[in-house]
């Protein structure tokens, strides 16, 4: 115990201390605040004034604080509850006593109350006194026995006889009585009064009853059709108006006159509230058909803008296959599905010479306008620095080097390029940050080139590019593709992978490379099915065929 009005047991721990119920008291309220937050408890002990009675009957309210984990209780003596609600109740009774005298039930009629005891505590007469001995002269048993067992349908009455008031006591009057039962306090309130009281002006009463209804019921009606014949009418207008509404101009925001006007500006009830909303929603509406307006023209001109942009940037990659229907050396076929209206992918190929033929692909970062336009910048850069005799590595380095030259967008781009010998079927490659290609060789086995990797180009001015030399024997080939194919995803978020890539490619190794990538294309639809396309997906392919294979005949 930390504190207590009794310093003689701070400190103490008072184990023996139980409830009513022969709980622990300190431990069965230190579960219950914690689990509810506060409780009631009665319980015994000395009196909390400095002990000097044992025994003392409490009531207390305990409460737990979780910031100090203490439980805080106070406590009252249970005699001085009950003395305080006893005084409350002789309060009571004595209100029932002046209340009771100023109620009447018909001429001389009245309330009385008695408790379970069978005492009266409130009686115009009897007040005081017991009721054991009074029998009911109609039936001879005991009237309070009568009474109390009346209490239990309270919607019935109980008759009895009883002598008839000061001036008339020799005659025995017949009585009604009904008796409620108020469990709480053990008493029971009952009325009394004459039969005849009851009975002889009841047609007079209902007729009067009777006329004042029809009365209230007559200028109700008249009240209530006035009311609905002038509700409906102003309803009518609103649903003319309401009808109206579609046929209205809502090209402009200026609203003119209108009927339901008067309406919203006159009567401040539901019918004013009702044409207020009406005239609301045709100014909202009209607002919203602009602004939807505006908003349409801004986004069909974007669309228009974007699908012109689509266009130019498709126009840029080569779109025509067989692009060289002329040379049988080699097969090529490349696709691009950008992302968005326009990407950041994109794939080149075009003679340098007679026999040696520049192939590129690309991936800038990033998505949109600002990749494509980059994207073309380092196209059209690849393209010029592109030449006779100019190796791999060096295209790359100059391009990078032009870049970097201003890139404050930091943007940048992978690349893979190379040139192949149309004639030896060899290929020099060299890499810039791309994924690893696909080498489909003979007989039947797919794998990965291991091409000296590099720093993306537009990062760092001056980086180094290595270049790897290999041998296409003819039926060979080389597929290459971007990252929009292995991050593909489906809707559990799993990608494609380079395996199901590998796997894919092998299986159709045999086709045409324009086969293999509208086969694949589809695969990674099939896998994606349901998902939203994240990244550009791009791919080339070239098959070596045979230097000796149709060298277009010079003319003699």
């Amino acid at each position: 115990i930390i504190a207590h009005p009794n310093r003689n047991i701070m400190g103490a721990y008072p184990t023996g201390l139980t409830d009513v119920k022969g709980q622990p008291l300190l431990r069965s309220m230190l579960e219950k605040t914690k689990r509810e937050g506060g409780g009631f408890a009665a319980f015994s002990w000395d009196d909390a004034e400095g002990g000097t009675e044992a025994g003392v009957r409490k009531l207390g309210y305990f409460a737990y604080t979780p910031g100090w984990k203490w439980v805080i209780g106070a406590a009252v003596n249970i005699e001085d509850i009950e003395g305080e609600a006893q005084r409350k109740l002789s309060l009571i009774v004595e209100e029932l006593k002046e209340t009771f005298a100023r109620t009447k039930l018909a001429q001389t009629g009245y309330f009385f109350l008695f408790n379970g005891q069978r005492e009266l505590l409130v009686h115009p007469t009897l007040a005081g006194k017991a009721l054991q001995d009074v029998k009911n002269a109609q039936t001879g048993y005991l009237l309070m026995d009568e009474l109390l067992a009346a209490a239990k349908t309270p919607d019935k009455p109980v008759e009895y006889l009883q002598q008839g008031s000061s001036t008339d006591r020799e005659r025995l009057t017949h009585y009604e009585s009904y008796v409620d039962y108020f469990k709480t306090l053990d008493w029971y309130i009952a009325s009394s009064i004459r039969k005849d009281e009851i009975e002889l002006p009841a047609n007079d009463l209902v007729m009067r009853q009777t006329l004042f209804i029809a009365a209230i019921f007559a200028a109700s009606l008249l009240i209530a059709y006035l009311l609905i014949s002038q509700l409906s009418k102003h309803l009518g207008k609103l649903a003319a108006y309401a009808k109206e509404l579609p046929s209205h101009d809502f090209s402009t925001t200026e609203v003119g006159p209108s009927s339901i006007e008067p309406l919203a500006r006159k009567y401040r009830d539901e019918v004013g509230r009702l044409a207020e909303a009406f005239l609301f929603m045709e100014q909202e509406l009209r607002q919203y058909i602009h602004n939807l307006r505006e908003t349409t023209a801004a986004k069909e001109r974007i669309e228009s803008e974007l699908q012109i942009a689509r266009d130019i940037q498709m126009s840029f990659l080569p779109q025509t296959f067989p692009p060289f229907p002329d040379r049988k050396e080699f097969e090529i076929y490349a696709m691009v599905k950008p992302a968005r209206e326009v990407g950041g992918d994109f794939y080149d190929f075009f003679f340098v010479d007679e026999d040696h033929l520049f192939f590129s692909l690309g991936d800038v970062s990033g998505k949109g306008v600002p990749a494509s336009l980059f994207m073309a910048v380092t196209k059209t850069l690849l393209r010029a620095s592109a030449g006779v005799g100019v190796d791999p590595d060096h295209v790359m380095a100059s391009v990078n080097n032009r870049l970097c030259d201003g890139n404050d967008a930091c943007m940048f781009v992978t690349v893979i390029c190379g040139i192949l010998n149309v004639r030896t079927g060899e290929v020099v490659c060299a890499d810039g940050g791309h994924n690893p290609s696909l080498y489909v060789s003979l007989p039947d086995e797919v794998k990965f080139l291991d091409l000296p990797r590099a720093m993306a180009l537009g990062v760092m001015e001056e980086t180094r590019y290595q270049m790897e030399r290999l041998v296409l024997r003819p039926g060979e080939t080389i597929f290459m593709y971007t990252d929009g194919i292995t991050e593909a995803m489906n809707v559990s978020a799993e990608m494609f992978s380079e395996d199901r890539l590998v796997d894919s490619v092998y299986r159709m190794r045999e086709r045409s490379v324009k086969e293999i990538c509208n086969g694949l294309m589809e695969n990674i639809e099939d896998f994606s099915r349901g998902a939203p396309q994240a990244d550009d997906i791009t791919m080339l392919a070239i098959r070596y065929r045979g230097g000796s294979e149709g060298r277009p005949e010079e003319s003699v």
